[in-house]
């Protein structure tokens, strides 16, 4: 006989694959494939190439994914 009571539920993971996929994936291609995109083109943006305002920029970005990847975890937890 289980030690729950009969109207518990069972815990769910706060890890999906969307979770995976805005925590991890989306920070890495936003770092990896910005900087690849932005490698080879000319001009300056606030005084910077391309390539490294981006990366700045993903300073910001990826704490966002971060922070959505969380929201996304804690609306799926019990």
């Amino acid at each position: 006989m289980p030690d729950t009571p009969d109207n518990a539920h069972e815990p769910r993971s706060a890890t999906t694959p969307l979770t995976l996929v805005v925590g991890l994936g989306l920070p890495y291609a936003l770092v990896i494939g910005g900087f690849l995109l932005f490698e080879h083109v000319e001009g300056v943006v606030f005084g910077f190439p391309p390539a490294v305002a981006w990366l700045f920029a993903c300073m910001v970005l990826v704490p966002c994914c971060m922070a959505v990847a969380w929201w996304l975890g804690r609306a799926r937890a019990p």
